[in-house]
């Protein structure tokens, strides 16, 4: 970066030299230089030292020229600078003293710079701004002190700066500041002091700052915000409040900010946001609230937002949507629900986003989606799915179809893989065939097992016997807490039970079950069970099993055995 910014400087100092009709030169000094030349070209009006030498910059540096407009250090070994260093350069505009050793700027530093309009002192060491240090910079209208070491700053440091418009004290060690610190700089628009160690914002601290445009106070540790921090009606258009530790945000505290484009709250704590909390907020484009505690939405939350375009809600713990979270939204080009706990999407869910043409759907618990669903989005071009957990059967048919018919909008980082059934797992959803998502059919062996299902008060108790190829049927069950089987590999019985590893089963699927109604049994080759805990857990395939002999179950400990 420093050779580039060498050569870049370099091409500009001969580009200016050789236009003698401008009246004015570039100097440039590298790496070889290690002290401040007394005089300079008499048409130099900037100068630039990079890489150089030069250990200090000594009082009256440039007393003999007092042309110079701007004045550059970069990446030099300065580690300390004179009082009066730049005394006699009242023509200077631009002076910028960065990636230094310099750790103090004693007052007088800047005596005479009365029109200095830009400072820069960024990447240095410095540790401490002492009052009556900008004493004589009155006209200064940018100053970027971000990325030093700042830890204190005397009152009465900035009021001199009333013209100041930019102040950057970005990446310091700030661990608390005072309403009355920047009280005079009635001008500034843009304030940044993300990145240090705040927990607090005071009270009044923006009140008499009503021209910001741009507040910046994000990656601290701020806990609360205060519901009135931000009077600034009709003039803030871009606020980063993300990377803090904020719990929740007060209903009123965006009031009034209808000039309002850029919001992030992201990286927060945040768990119920306000129903009104974004009311009146017309002209927002972005918003992201990412990385927060949020498992559901007020309805209609963004109804105000009538220009957002960027809409981010990912890492959440979202695990259902409504399309009343999304009223409003005419314009919204971009929604990211990745990383949440999504299990399922309902045909109205996007209805009112007729706009989107981006949607990150990835790393949450889908398991198929409708068509329906992608109907509703007539202007889709770019959709995110990997990392779900699909299952594979014939009810993904309409979206395998979709995927067929569009692989050009989907942007997955890795394939979409089956998560489900077992021997479909890992495998690509788009290199399956269509024979191969089924629900019906499968292949049993020529051993015969049967299944009689009966119910009581205690339990709900099944017996087997033998097994055709028809539909699968799902059984429901309500307190089921456990069940054995027997057959010839396991002896004498397998049981599941409900202690610390497994919850009340809900059901048991039997794969292809004929009712043989001369004996009034069930008939089946092959079973699983669901939990709470687990989801479906199979105990008996082809595969894996032969003839199951007999099957209980039991409740509270009371069971019955049932043999065939």
């Amino acid at each position: 970066m420093k050779l580039f910014l060498y050569f870049l400087i370099l091409f500009h100092v001969i580009r200016f030299s050789e236009a003698s009709e401008k009246n004015e030169t570039k100097e440039l000094f590298g790496k070889d230089v290690t002290a401040i030349p007394e005089t300079l070209k008499d048409k130099t009006t900037e100068v630039f030292f990079v890489d150089s030498q030069i250990a200090a910059i000594p009082k009256g540096a440039f007393s003999k020229n007092p042309q110079l407009k701007s004045i550059e250090f970069s990446g030099t070994v300065t580690s300390s600078i004179e009082e009066g260093a730049f005394e006699g350069l009242e023509h200077l505009n631009v002076l910028e003293i960065s990636d230094t050793q310099v750790a103090s700027l004693p007052v007088g530093v800047f005596r005479d710079l009365t029109n200095l309009h830009k400072l820069i002192m960024k990447s240095n060491n410095i540790e401490k701004l002492e009052h009556g240090l900008f004493h004589d910079t009155k006209n200064l209208e940018a100053l970027r002190l971000q990325d030093n070491k700042i830890s204190t700053i005397e009152e009465g440091t900035f009021d001199p700066l009333e013209n100041l418009l930019e102040l950057n004290l970005a990446r310091n060690r700030l661990n608390s500041i005072t309403s009355s610190l920047f009280s005079k700089l009635t001008k500034l628009k843009i304030f940044r002091l993300y990145e240090n160690q705040l927990t607090s914002m005071p009270d009044g601290l923006f009140h008499n700052l009503p021209g910001l445009k741009e507040i910046a106070i994000h990656a601290n540790q701020i806990t609360h915000i205060q519901p009135n921090l931000f009077p600034h009606k009709n003039i803030l258009t871009t606020l980063y409040l993300d990377n803090n530790h904020l719990t929740e945000l007060p209903p009123e505290i965006f009031e009034g900010l209808s000039a309002l484009k850029r919001l992030k709250l992201n990286h927060n704590r945040l768990n119920v946001l306000p129903p009104v909390l974004f009311k009146g907020l017309q002209k927002m484009t972005e918003l992201y609230l990412n990385n927060n505690n949020l498992t559901s939405l007020p309805a209609e939350i963004f109804q105000s937002m009538r220009q957002l375009k960027k809409l981010d809600l990912s890492f959440n713990q979202f695990s259902t949507l409504s399309a009343d979270y999304f009223v409003g939204l005419k314009t919204l080009s971009e929604l990211n629900l990745g990383n949440n706990l999504i299990v399922s999407l309902k045909s109205e869910d996007f209805t009112n986003l007729q706009s989107l043409s981006t949607l990150r759907l990835d790393n949450n618990k889908l398991r198929m989606i409708s068509q329906e669903v992608f109907d509703s989005l007539p202007k889709l071009k770019r959709i995110f799915l990997h990392n779900n957990t699909w299952y594979c059967d014939c009810n993904l048919l309409p979206m395998y179809d979709w995927m067929k018919k569009n692989q050009d909008k989907i942007m997955s980082s890795f394939e979409e893989v089956c998560e489900y059934p077992q021997h479909l797992n890992g495998q690509s959803v788009t290199s399956l065939s269509e024979d191969q998502l089924i629900c019906s059919t499968t292949t049993v062996p020529t051993t015969t097992t049967s299944l009689i299902i009966t119910t009581t008060s205690v339990a709900t108790t099944i017996m087997a016997k033998t097994s055709l190829a028809y539909n699968y049927t799902i059984y429901h069950f309500f307190t089921y807490n456990s069940f054995c089987y027997n057959n010839h590999h396991f002896y004498p019985y397998h049981c599941i039970r409900n202690h610390s590893d497994y919850y009340i089963i809900n059901h048991l699927l039997f794969y292809n079950p004929t009712y043989d109604n001369h004996n009034n049994l069930y008939h089946t080759r092959k079973f699983n069970y669901s939990t709470h805990h687990y989801g479906n857990k199979y105990t008996a395939d082809n595969s894996n099993y032969r003839t199951i002999d007999y099957i209980y179950s039991f409740n509270n400990y009371n069971h019955r055995n049932y043999k065939p």
